[in-house]
């Protein structure tokens, strides 16, 4: 089985064009339940039945995994028996019977406004980490950018000359989807583009290292490492909750509307693509301000 599947995450990187964090959670999904079936003496992908896979969706539920991993687990499942079906390994989907529960809908925590300003307003270390951790924190609230933007954030894509970051839009990428942001984190990104950023190379930078954020040793900052770094900041902060990118980046929007903008045009600025998408966390009324003079002003 674990051929077979290494066979469709092949098909996904070649042919689908797969973001890479889809790939491995389709490879971990799959394997789970690759593990499940074995440990009942299940080995082959063709003899896995609708009844089989009933039995370890219920699994799922009974160790409380939550709607939304769920509803990945069971896309996962269809998209590899589909797959399956379709390259002749099996003659029938057995995952046409999954049932996927209803997604949870709820808000994310919005810091309040005195919150962002303990977490930004802290001592950070005059160290090269401290100042690129300084950076970080204040890009992530002056421009609602999701984890795995801030990460995976090019030099090319920052015009510090207008405060500006110049993302590519949607799948496409044909036009660019352009981010103002603040004095406060102009100011501190540029002094972690100009003095910091090269300290975190032991060896001289690298020919050819394009990525904005570096960890310790030099190399791309990783997601997880951006997840730890914000929860040790809002621990020092005093702030009583566990706070997230995604946090920060509603946070942002909430702000935002607060301050006068129109809900449209900041669904634009962070990537929606759905209207609603944004104005069913906010409870505040349509406004007409352009966020991007608020995103410069701050």
């Amino acid at each position: 089985m674990k051929e077979q599947i290494e066979e469709f995450v092949e098909y996904l990187k070649g042919v689908k064009k797969t973001s890479t964090n889809t790939i491995i959670s389709y490879r971990r999904d799959l394997e789970r339940m690759a593990g499940y079936m074995e440990g009942r003496g299940i080995t082959s992908v063709s003899d896995i039945t609708g009844d089989r896979l009933m039995d370890y969706a219920a699994s799922l539920r009974e160790e409380n995994f939550a709607a939304s991993s769920i509803i990945r687990h069971n896309t996962s499942m269809k998209a590899f028996f589909r797959y399956m079906v379709e390259n002749g390994n099996i003659m029938d989907d057995p995952a046409v019977v999954l049932k996927s529960p209803k997604a949870e809908s709820t808000k994310p925590r919005i810091l309040t406004e005195g919150e962002v300003q303990a977490l930004l307003s802290q001592n950070f270390p005059d160290s090269a980490k401290g100042i690129r951790d300084k950076a970080i924190l204040e890009l992530l609230y002056a421009t609602g950018l999701k984890a795995g933007e801030l990460v995976g954030l090019e030099l090319s894509e920052v015009d510090l000359s207008i405060g500006c970051l110049r993302l590519k839009k949607g799948k496409e990428k044909s036009s660019d989807r352009l981010i103002p942001f603040g004095k406060m984190a102009k100011d501190a990104l540029m002094k972690y583009l100009l003095d910091a950023r090269k300290e975190l190379f032991s060896d001289g930078e690298p020919e050819g290292e394009t990525k904005v954020f570096l960890n310790c040793d030099g190399k791309p900052m990783s997601r997880q490492g951006l997840w730890k770094l914000i929860k040790s900041y809002v621990k020092k902060a005093g702030v009583n909750s566990d706070i997230t990118p995604y946090a920060l980046r509603h946070s942002f929007a909430a702000h935002l509307v607060e301050n006068g903008a129109d809900i449209s045009a900041i669904q634009d600025m962070m990537g929606f693509h759905e209207s609603n998408k944004l104005s069913k966390y906010l409870d505040k009324d349509d406004k007409t301000i352009d966020p991007y003079k608020w995103a410069r002003i701050r």
